[in-house]
C-alpha cells in the first residue's frame, strides 16, 4: 500500500515522470529546437506569432494525449489485476 499512499500525499505525481533522459527523446529535442530557431530567424512577426499558436496547440494536443494514454494504461493494468484475482 506504499504506493497508494505515495500517491495519495503527493510523493508520486505520474504527470511528472518524463522520458526525456532518453537519448532518443533528446535528439528528437534538440533537432526540434534547432528547426523552430531557424524558422523563428526567417518568419514574419505575423509567421511567428502563428507558430507560436501552433506551438501551444501541439503541445496541449500532446498533454491530452500522454493523460488519456495513462488513463487507458492505467485501466489496462487493473483489468490484468482483477484476471490474477480471478484465477485464484
Amino acid at each position: 500500500m506504499n504506493t497508494i499512499q505515495d500517491l495519495y500525499y503527493g510523493r508520486i505525481s505520474p504527470y511528472e515522470m518524463s522520458i526525456s533522459a532518453t537519448p532518443e527523446y533528446q535528439k528528437l529535442k534538440a533537432l526540434a529546437d534547432r528547426n523552430e530557431g531557424v524558422l523563428r530567424e526567417i518568419l514574419s512577426d505575423e509567421q511567428k506569432e502563428l507558430l507560436e499558436k501552433l506551438t501551444v496547440c501541439m503541445t496541449d494536443i500532446s498533454s491530452i494525449s500522454e493523460r488519456d494514454m495513462f488513463i487507458a494504461g492505467f485501466r489496462l493494468g487493473m483489468k490484468m489485476m482483477m484476471d490474477v484475482m480471478k484465477d485464484e
